[in-house]
């Protein structure tokens, strides 16, 4: 169960981080991770919109997570949820590879690699680890 906690509470520093950095720079922080010129002014609006929008969205992930490890008896089908959407978004991600391609940045190729690993590999065993222990806990109180 450590490295649920562990890998939740990184998730959530992650998420609150980014998310936050999202709301208040909008697509001009996009920058950092590689984007280029759609992360140049003059910004199309409709894009802006969104990136703050999903920033705000990515930040309250990052906090219900957070919420949930105070009583994961109470709120583990909440954080199996947030896994869950985590593991969505990866694939999400995978899908815009094979269909927009690779970005021509390091940066970008970097990034995406990371993230990739996080949605795709870490947070699936998490929530492998964490239904384990959760099995292995029930079975342990029925008895």
């Amino acid at each position: 169960m450590k490295f649920v906690k562990i890998t939740t509470v990184l998730l959530s520093l992650i998420a609150l981080l980014t998310g936050a950095m999202d709301v208040i720079v909008g697509v001009a922080g996009q920058a950092n991770i590689g984007v280029g010129t759609a992360a140049v002014a003059p910004f199309d609006p409709v894009l802006d919109s969104q990136v703050r929008f999903l920033g705000a969205v990515w930040l309250g992930l990052g906090a219900i997570q957070l919420v949930c490890l105070g009583d994961l008896r109470r709120y583990g089908l909440i954080l199996q949820l947030c896994f869950a959407i985590v593991v969505l978004g990866g694939i999400g991600r995978a899908l815009s590879l094979l269909q927009a391609g690779h970005p021509s940045s390091d940066i970008g190729t970097a990034f995406i690699a990371v993230a990739l690993a996080i949605e795709l590999l870490l947070v699936p065993l998490a929530w492998l680890a964490f239904r384990r222990a959760t099995l292995a806990a029930d079975e342990g109180f029925v008895r």
